[in-house]
Protein backbone atom coordinates (compact mmCIF):
# COMPACT_ATOMS: atom_id res chain seq x y z
CA UNK A 1 0.00 0.00 0.00
CA UNK A 2 1.49 3.34 -1.13
CA UNK A 3 1.03 6.07 1.40
CA UNK A 4 -0.55 8.92 0.55
CA UNK A 5 0.35 12.30 1.96
CA UNK A 6 -1.36 13.19 5.31
CA UNK A 7 -1.78 16.01 6.24
CA UNK A 8 -1.04 17.27 9.97
CA UNK A 9 -4.20 19.61 9.82
CA UNK A 10 -6.25 16.55 9.31
CA UNK A 11 -4.56 14.56 12.15
CA UNK A 12 -5.29 17.52 14.42
CA UNK A 13 -9.11 17.80 13.61
CA UNK A 14 -9.25 13.71 13.92
CA UNK A 15 -8.43 13.96 17.09
CA UNK A 16 -10.00 16.77 18.52
CA UNK A 17 -13.04 14.82 16.63
CA UNK A 18 -11.95 11.62 18.69
CA UNK A 19 -12.09 13.72 21.75
CA UNK A 20 -15.49 15.40 21.17
CA UNK A 21 -16.92 11.60 20.42
CA UNK A 22 -15.42 10.44 23.81
CA UNK A 23 -16.66 13.68 25.86
CA UNK A 24 -20.11 12.55 24.45
CA UNK A 25 -20.12 9.26 24.83
CA UNK A 26 -18.90 9.80 28.57
CA UNK A 27 -22.04 11.72 29.19
CA UNK A 28 -24.51 9.31 27.93
CA UNK A 29 -22.58 6.79 29.85
CA UNK A 30 -22.50 8.37 33.01
CA UNK A 31 -26.67 8.82 32.45
CA UNK A 32 -27.19 5.82 31.83
CA UNK A 33 -24.39 2.93 32.21
CA UNK A 34 -26.53 0.48 29.77
CA UNK A 35 -25.21 -1.61 27.60
CA UNK A 36 -25.97 0.42 24.78
CA UNK A 37 -24.34 3.47 25.83
CA UNK A 38 -20.97 1.34 27.66
CA UNK A 39 -20.44 -0.42 23.55
CA UNK A 40 -20.35 3.33 22.60
CA UNK A 41 -18.06 4.46 25.00
CA UNK A 42 -15.74 1.43 24.53
CA UNK A 43 -15.72 2.12 21.17
CA UNK A 44 -14.85 5.98 21.47
CA UNK A 45 -12.10 5.50 23.91
CA UNK A 46 -9.97 2.97 20.90
CA UNK A 47 -10.54 5.60 18.09
CA UNK A 48 -9.05 8.04 20.62
CA UNK A 49 -6.21 5.79 21.15
CA UNK A 50 -5.35 5.35 17.61
CA UNK A 51 -5.93 9.67 16.57
CA UNK A 52 -3.04 10.21 19.29
CA UNK A 53 -0.90 7.42 18.14
CA UNK A 54 -0.22 9.00 15.03
CA UNK A 55 0.37 12.26 16.51
CA UNK A 56 3.94 13.86 16.62
CA UNK A 57 5.74 13.21 19.19
CA UNK A 58 5.97 16.46 20.53
CA UNK A 59 2.08 16.76 20.72
CA UNK A 60 1.89 13.41 22.02
CA UNK A 61 3.95 14.17 25.25
CA UNK A 62 1.93 17.50 26.26
CA UNK A 63 0.81 16.98 29.69
CA UNK A 64 -3.08 17.91 29.03
CA UNK A 65 -2.78 15.58 26.22
CA UNK A 66 -1.14 12.67 28.02
CA UNK A 67 -3.45 13.01 31.15
CA UNK A 68 -6.58 12.82 28.85
CA UNK A 69 -5.30 9.87 27.07
CA UNK A 70 -4.23 8.10 29.97
CA UNK A 71 -6.91 8.34 31.83
CA UNK A 72 -9.29 7.30 28.59
CA UNK A 73 -7.39 4.45 28.98
CA UNK A 74 -7.84 3.55 32.48
CA UNK A 75 -11.31 3.82 31.76
CA UNK A 76 -11.86 2.10 28.61
CA UNK A 77 -10.46 -1.19 30.37
CA UNK A 78 -12.81 -0.90 32.70
CA UNK A 79 -15.68 -0.27 30.44
CA UNK A 80 -14.21 -3.23 28.84
CA UNK A 81 -14.82 -5.08 31.51
CA UNK A 82 -18.50 -4.11 31.91
CA UNK A 83 -18.97 -5.08 28.35
CA UNK A 84 -17.65 -8.61 28.78
CA UNK A 85 -20.34 -9.34 31.37
CA UNK A 86 -23.21 -7.58 29.06
CA UNK A 87 -22.04 -10.21 26.06
CA UNK A 88 -22.31 -13.34 28.64
CA UNK A 89 -25.46 -11.80 29.71
CA UNK A 90 -26.77 -11.84 26.31
CA UNK A 91 -25.94 -15.46 26.20
CA UNK A 92 -28.22 -16.32 29.33
CA UNK A 93 -30.87 -14.42 27.99
CA UNK A 94 -31.17 -17.13 25.24
CA UNK A 95 -31.27 -20.27 27.71
CA UNK A 96 -34.96 -21.56 28.47
CA UNK A 97 -36.60 -20.21 30.85
CA UNK A 98 -36.29 -21.83 34.21
CA UNK A 99 -34.37 -22.04 37.80
CA UNK A 100 -30.66 -22.09 36.18
CA UNK A 101 -30.88 -19.47 33.58
CA UNK A 102 -32.81 -17.31 36.97
CA UNK A 103 -29.13 -18.27 38.94
CA UNK A 104 -27.22 -17.33 35.96
CA UNK A 105 -28.94 -13.89 35.64
CA UNK A 106 -29.01 -12.97 39.26
CA UNK A 107 -25.28 -13.92 39.56
CA UNK A 108 -24.46 -11.59 36.28
CA UNK A 109 -26.46 -8.29 37.61
CA UNK A 110 -23.97 -8.58 40.67
CA UNK A 111 -20.99 -8.97 38.44
CA UNK A 112 -22.18 -5.84 36.12
CA UNK A 113 -23.15 -3.80 39.39
CA UNK A 114 -19.80 -4.06 40.57
CA UNK A 115 -17.87 -3.64 37.39
CA UNK A 116 -20.27 -0.34 36.59
CA UNK A 117 -19.18 0.78 40.09
CA UNK A 118 -15.84 0.87 38.81
CA UNK A 119 -15.90 2.10 34.88
CA UNK A 120 -18.45 5.13 36.71
CA UNK A 121 -15.66 6.07 39.12
CA UNK A 122 -12.83 6.29 36.15
CA UNK A 123 -15.74 7.94 33.87
CA UNK A 124 -16.23 10.47 36.64
CA UNK A 125 -12.43 11.25 36.96
CA UNK A 126 -12.10 11.80 32.96
CA UNK A 127 -14.94 14.34 33.12
CA UNK A 128 -13.34 16.06 35.70
CA UNK A 129 -9.90 16.05 33.54
CA UNK A 130 -9.72 18.86 31.28
CA UNK A 131 -10.63 18.52 27.74
CA UNK A 132 -7.55 18.86 25.05
CA UNK A 133 -8.28 20.63 21.96
CA UNK A 134 -5.34 21.09 19.05
CA UNK A 135 -5.04 24.06 17.27
CA UNK A 136 -4.23 22.86 13.30
CA UNK A 137 -2.23 25.06 12.27
CA UNK A 138 0.13 24.29 15.32
CA UNK A 139 1.05 20.98 13.54
CA UNK A 140 2.23 23.23 10.81
CA UNK A 141 5.47 22.83 11.33
CA UNK A 142 5.77 19.31 11.98
CA UNK A 143 6.11 16.83 9.14
CA UNK A 144 3.61 15.81 6.62
CA UNK A 145 2.58 12.64 8.32
CA UNK A 146 5.67 10.62 8.46
CA UNK A 147 4.57 8.85 11.88
CA UNK A 148 1.42 8.34 10.69
CA UNK A 149 3.03 6.21 8.17
CA UNK A 150 5.42 4.18 10.29
CA UNK A 151 2.72 3.21 12.50
CA UNK A 152 0.66 1.98 9.90
CA UNK A 153 3.30 -0.10 8.03
CA UNK A 154 4.42 -1.29 11.47
CA UNK A 155 0.54 -2.32 12.51
CA UNK A 156 0.67 -3.63 9.23
CA UNK A 157 3.79 -6.19 9.69
CA UNK A 158 2.33 -7.26 13.36
CA UNK A 159 -1.15 -7.92 11.98
CA UNK A 160 -0.02 -10.03 9.25
CA UNK A 161 2.58 -12.09 11.28
CA UNK A 162 -0.11 -12.65 13.89
CA UNK A 163 -2.67 -13.54 11.18
CA UNK A 164 -0.34 -16.09 9.57
CA UNK A 165 0.60 -17.59 13.04
CA UNK A 166 -2.75 -17.65 14.23
CA UNK A 167 -3.71 -20.04 11.30
CA UNK A 168 -1.10 -22.33 12.52
CA UNK A 169 -1.77 -22.75 16.10
CA UNK A 170 -4.58 -21.32 17.11
CA UNK A 171 -3.47 -19.85 20.23
CA UNK A 172 -5.93 -17.94 21.84
CA UNK A 173 -2.96 -15.48 22.79
CA UNK A 174 -2.39 -14.83 19.13
CA UNK A 175 -5.68 -14.56 18.65
CA UNK A 176 -6.75 -11.38 21.28
CA UNK A 177 -3.06 -10.12 19.97
CA UNK A 178 -4.84 -9.98 16.09
CA UNK A 179 -7.91 -9.08 16.83
CA UNK A 180 -7.01 -6.13 19.10
CA UNK A 181 -4.02 -4.79 16.14
CA UNK A 182 -6.56 -5.53 13.74
CA UNK A 183 -8.60 -3.26 14.68
CA UNK A 184 -6.14 -0.55 15.23
CA UNK A 185 -4.92 -0.90 11.79
CA UNK A 186 -8.83 -0.80 10.69
CA UNK A 187 -9.56 2.61 12.65
CA UNK A 188 -6.10 4.32 11.25
CA UNK A 189 -7.03 3.15 7.78
CA UNK A 190 -10.36 4.94 8.23
CA UNK A 191 -9.05 7.71 9.98
CA UNK A 192 -6.34 8.15 6.27
CA UNK A 193 -8.92 7.29 4.45
CA UNK A 194 -10.38 9.67 1.76
CA UNK A 195 -13.89 9.10 0.92
CA UNK A 196 -13.56 5.45 -0.63
CA UNK A 197 -12.13 2.78 2.16
CA UNK A 198 -9.43 0.56 0.78
CA UNK A 199 -10.44 -3.66 0.59
CA UNK A 200 -8.31 -4.33 3.50
CA UNK A 201 -10.51 -2.35 5.48
CA UNK A 202 -13.37 -4.56 4.29
CA UNK A 203 -11.56 -7.78 4.92
CA UNK A 204 -10.15 -6.44 8.64
CA UNK A 205 -13.38 -6.05 9.59
CA UNK A 206 -14.90 -8.83 8.73
CA UNK A 207 -11.65 -11.13 10.48
CA UNK A 208 -12.65 -9.00 13.91
CA UNK A 209 -16.73 -10.12 14.08
CA UNK A 210 -15.43 -13.98 13.33
CA UNK A 211 -12.40 -13.56 16.40
CA UNK A 212 -15.11 -11.48 18.24
CA UNK A 213 -17.44 -14.41 17.65
CA UNK A 214 -15.01 -16.60 18.98
CA UNK A 215 -14.17 -14.65 21.99
CA UNK A 216 -17.25 -14.43 23.49
CA UNK A 217 -17.66 -17.69 23.56
CA UNK A 218 -14.70 -17.94 25.44
CA UNK A 219 -16.19 -15.12 27.62
CA UNK A 220 -19.14 -17.91 28.51
CA UNK A 221 -16.68 -20.68 28.88
CA UNK A 222 -14.20 -18.43 31.29
CA UNK A 223 -17.37 -17.82 33.47
CA UNK A 224 -19.36 -21.04 33.35
CA UNK A 225 -16.42 -22.73 34.70
CA UNK A 226 -15.33 -20.10 37.78
CA UNK A 227 -18.36 -18.41 38.72
CA UNK A 228 -21.64 -20.77 38.51
CA UNK A 229 -21.61 -24.45 39.68
CA UNK A 230 -25.50 -26.01 38.61
CA UNK A 231 -26.45 -28.91 37.44
CA UNK A 232 -26.50 -27.77 34.06
CA UNK A 233 -23.17 -26.19 33.25
CA UNK A 234 -20.87 -28.85 32.59
CA UNK A 235 -23.54 -29.61 29.70
CA UNK A 236 -23.39 -26.02 28.58
CA UNK A 237 -19.81 -25.84 28.87
CA UNK A 238 -19.49 -28.69 26.38
CA UNK A 239 -22.23 -26.99 24.18
CA UNK A 240 -19.72 -23.55 23.99
CA UNK A 241 -16.89 -25.46 23.52
CA UNK A 242 -18.39 -27.72 20.20
CA UNK A 243 -19.80 -24.04 19.28
CA UNK A 244 -16.19 -22.56 19.75
CA UNK A 245 -14.59 -24.97 17.88
CA UNK A 246 -17.23 -24.72 15.04
CA UNK A 247 -16.35 -21.41 14.26
CA UNK A 248 -12.39 -21.40 14.94
CA UNK A 249 -13.14 -24.21 11.64
CA UNK A 250 -14.90 -22.03 9.64
CA UNK A 251 -12.38 -19.08 10.08
CA UNK A 252 -9.26 -21.50 9.54
CA UNK A 253 -10.96 -22.83 6.27
CA UNK A 254 -12.33 -19.37 5.31
CA UNK A 255 -8.89 -17.77 5.09
CA UNK A 256 -6.48 -20.52 4.96
CA UNK A 257 -4.80 -20.36 1.59
CA UNK A 258 -5.46 -16.94 0.29
CA UNK A 259 -1.81 -15.90 1.18
CA UNK A 260 -0.66 -12.64 3.45
CA UNK A 261 -3.57 -10.65 4.65
CA UNK A 262 -1.29 -7.58 3.63
CA UNK A 263 0.11 -7.87 0.59
CA UNK A 264 3.51 -8.09 0.62
CA UNK A 265 4.37 -5.61 -2.20
CA UNK A 266 2.04 -3.23 -0.31
CA UNK A 267 4.32 -3.79 2.83
CA UNK A 268 7.39 -3.46 1.74
CA UNK A 269 6.56 -0.11 0.37
CA UNK A 270 5.98 1.35 4.09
Amino acid sequence: MKPTQTAPRKLARSFNQAVAAVDSRLEEFLKSGDSRTTAALRRATKRLRTSYSVLPKSVRKEPRIRRYVSASRKLSREVGKVRDVDTIAAWSMQLPDGKDQRSFISDLERLRASALRMALRKARKLRKAKTPSLDPSDLDDHDDGKRAHEVEGRLERRVDKEFEEFLTTQEVVVMHALRKDAKRLRHLLELRQNGVAPPLVERLRSIQDDLGAIRDHDLVIDYLRSRVKLTSTGALIREEIAKRHARLEDFVTKNRGKGHLIPVAASTEK
